[in-house]
Formats: structure tokens, sequence, C-alpha cells
């Protein structure tokens, strides 16, 4: 007992250090965050309270308003210092670490639960979006939470299905592609139902429907009283393009925009692979597919073997059922958004520990496994130290220190005088491009002004650098 104790505080030490270390320097700060971090400035200064967030790739939705209300008063605390939202994600990041232990604790074995919490600490992947001050970013923590209270409810207790129902509201104001979780409680219904199981008859119950409802509700408010001015995008809308979108994935409805460019499965594997290269093994892709196509297929065989004992919802089913919905709901929308990937990563870690633990088991290959998971969290974070947390030149553009450098610089070149921000090259298309350089010049003391004037500060970013011109 005493060793699980101090293996578990060592992990959640280690996974405080990586997402802390060099945060206030490295930290990524990109324009979409600045987006919300005007959004929660303005919350708390003029009491403009917004009703959604950010539009997602689909312009006529929007992400929800959550992530704002949950960045607001951790800006205020640190009097708008940027860095503030980054200290809150981490903290939900390392508290998601020790939540991965418990559950898979609790519903496979400790074994499971310290392996998966340790790949979860040193995960690159994992850290990089931890260390992100973005709507994203809490997605793990309550994808865990997810996944235990479903656990629960099949488990008997039928008070936990009114928090999956809040759960699933949470998810859906941080990323509208969370949706794919629903279909999973669906199945869970329909497969409860057909078995007769106490579990589902246990919901007709006007406490729980009550329960349910409330849960439901008040996440969703925000974006409600939006709907009713806007036609109801957030909701009824969105409802009938997901169906669209299933419709057209197989094959039983045409395409309405045939010739609009988009993904293939072709462009789409290379961008897939390298993420969950970064996911798993930074350093070796080719292991990292066979490390998880492996894993896969122990969870498939437990699963048949439950199925073939009529077993049909285990802890193996349910997670087998998790990390199918989602990949399959991710390969349907057919988008390289990494965006799309934090509900993933407990699922995916938990996956990877239940076939490790399988091996373990074997006397012979007890040594070799746990040398080869050692070799794999220390390697990660060698990697992921050294290439400055994949900053600059390494995949995630400019940190923060030299945004700050550049926003002062516009500041010192401004000679107090009105200026305007324009955004040049990959990405200034959109609207947000120079959102987080309009934070950052607000902050510093000298904001960009709203109204057109003759003096213009163009940025472009390109390889990890930032460049910029004055035009008077």
């Amino acid at each position: 007992m005493i060793y699980y104790n101090v293996t578990i505080v060592g992990i959640v030490l280690l996974s405080f250090i990586l997402r802390f270390y060099k945060l206030q320097d490295l930290m990524m700060f990109i324009g979409d965050q600045g987006w919300f971090y005007i959004s929660a400035r303005d919350l708390i200064l003029k009491n403009d309270v917004p009703l959604v967030g950010i539009t997602s790739s689909h312009t006529w939705l929007h992400q929800g308003a959550l992530w704002t209300y949950m960045l607001a008063p951790v800006l205020w605390l640190f009097n708008f210092n940027p860095v503030g939202g980054a200290y809150l994600s981490s903290l939900l990041g390392v508290i998601t670490v020790f939540l991965v232990y418990k559950v898979g604790k609790e519903i496979f074995s400790r074994n499971i639960g310290l392996i998966a919490a340790f790949l979860y600490a040193t995960s690159p992947l994992v850290i990089v979006h931890a260390r992100l001050a973005y709507h994203t970013s809490p997605i793990p923590l309550f994808t865990t939470m997810l996944f235990y209270a479903v656990y629960k409810w099949i488990k008997g207790n039928v008070f936990y299905f009114p928090f999956i129902i809040f759960l699933l509201a949470i998810l859906y104001n941080l990323e509208l592609a969370t949706f794919t979780l629903v279909p999973i409680i669906v199945i869970l219904l329909l497969t409860g139902f057909a078995t007769k199981k106490e579990w589902v008859k246990g919901l007709v119950n006007k406490k729980i429907v009550l329960l349910s409802f409330i849960g439901f509700i008040v996440p969703m408010i925000p974006m409600i009283i939006y709907d009713f001015s806007h036609g109801f995008p957030q909701t009824l809308k969105f409802i009938v393009w997901v169906g669209y979108k299933i419709a057209v994935t197989l094959r039983l409805y045409p395409p309405l925009h045939p010739n609009a460019p988009g993904e293939t499965y072709a462009t789409m594997l290379p961008f897939v692979s390298m993420l969950i290269t970064r996911l798993v093994f930074i350093r070796s892709d080719v292991f990292t597919w066979i490390l998880l196509l492996a894993s896969f297929g122990t969870l498939f065989w437990f699963t048949l073997k439950a199925v073939r004992k009529r077993q049909y919802i285990t802890s193996f089913t349910l997670l087998f059922i998790f990390f199918t919905i989602l990949a399959l709901g991710y390969v349907s929308a057919k988008t390289n958004s990494e965006g799309y990937l934090p509900v993933f990563f407990p699922i995916v870690m938990i996956v990877v520990a239940v076939f490790l633990e399988k091996i373990i088991s074997f006397r012979l290959l007890y040594i070799p496994t746990f040398v080869i998971l050692i070799f794999i969290g220390f390697s990660n974070i060698y990697t992921l130290i050294s290439k400055n947390y994949l900053m600059g030149k390494n995949g995630y553009g400019p940190p923060l220190y030299d945004r700050i450098s550049i926003a002062k610089e516009i500041i010192k070149k401004a000679e107090n005088n009105k200026y305007n921000l324009k955004g040049k090259g990959e990405g200034s298309q959109y609207e947000s491009f120079t959102m987080n350089y309009e934070y950052l010049t607000w902050w510093l003391g000298q904001a960009p002004s709203k109204e057109k004037q003759d003096l213009v500060f163009t940025i472009e970013e390109k390889e990890g650098k930032i460049y910029l011109n004055k035009n008077d």
C-alpha cells in the first residue's frame, strides 16, 4: 500500500513540474486564445457577458462561453497577466493525472491506474495541451469524470445518470466535437433496455428525470438564450447538421457541396499519425502504432470474451465502446483539427495501460516491460524539454516570451500614436489572428485602435518566428 501511495505521489509531482516548468516563457498564446482573453477581460471590466464563445470551423456555429467564465476570475486574480490562464489549465491537467489513476484503479486495477497515470503525466501532447490556456484544455478532465460516472451508472447507481447528462452539457460547451460522446450513452441505453437491466429501468423515476433535465439545462442556459434570437443554430440546427453528416458518411444522402475543398483520409493519416506519436512515444511513430494496435487488439479480445459470455456491459466493453465511438466520430468528421483530440487522451492511456498490465502479468516479461514503460516516459520528457515544449520552429509557433517582445516593440514604435494591427500570411484570413497581440498590447498599456488609423503594424508568423512591419 505504501509503495502505491508513494508512486502516485511521485507521478503527480512529476506531472506538476512538467506542466509548470518555464510556463511563463514557453506558454503558447495563439490568436484564438486572444479571443477568449479579450472576452474574459470585457466580462470583468465591462460586464459584457458572452452567451457563446469563438466560432467553430463552421462559422455559423460557436463554441460555448464556458471557458470565458472559467478564465475571467483567474485573469482578475493575476491582474490580467496572460500566464494566469495557463496556470489554471496546467492545474486542471495535474488534477486529471490523479483522476486517471483513481478511475483506472477503481474500474480496472491499481496497476492499470498507475500505468495510465504515468503515461498521461509524461505524454508530450497531453502536456502541451495542459499548458494551453484554451477552451479544449479542461476536456480530458471532464471526459475522465464522464467515463467514471458511466461506469458507476451501469453498475447500478442510477443517480449518476443526471451527472452524466450534466457532464455531456459541460463538454458540449467546451467543444462541439465532444457531441460524439452522446452516441455512447444512446448505445448503452439501448443495450440496457434490450437486456432489461435495472440501471435502465431505474431511470423511469420522476426525481431522476428532473435532475437530468436540470443537469442539461443549467450549463446550456447561455446557448439557449443565444439561440432564441439567432435561429437555434447551437441546438436544433446543430442536431440536424449532425444527422446530415452521418447520412453523408453512410452514403445515405449526397453531400450538398460535393466540390467543396476538404480533407481526405489520405491527408488525415499523416496528421493523425504525427499527433498519435506525440501522444504516446514521440521518438518513434512505428513503435507507437505497434503499441496502439496491440493495445486495441487486447481490448478487443477482452470485449469479445465478455460478449461470448453474454456480459455485454463490463469495464472492458465500456472502454471499447468509448474508444471505438470516439474514433469513428473523428474519422467521419474528416477534419484535421487538433482540438478534436483531447477527448481521447485519458481513454487512450487507459487502453494502453490495460495491454501493458496484461504483459506485466507474465513473470518473465515484468522487468522488460517495466523498463520499456520507464523509457517511454522519460524519453518523452527529455525530448519535450529539449525542444522547448515543441514551441517555435518545433511545431507550435512562437512562445509567449517572443510575443510579449513583439507587443513591447509595437508600443515603442507607436510612440503614443494610435495604430491598427493587421495580419499577413498563413492564418491571417481569420479575424482572431492578431487578437493575442491585441490583448498583450492592451495589457502592456497601449491597445490598438478600433478605428482606422494611418499607422499600421503588420504581423506575420512563419516557421516559428514573428515578423513585424511598420507602415506609416
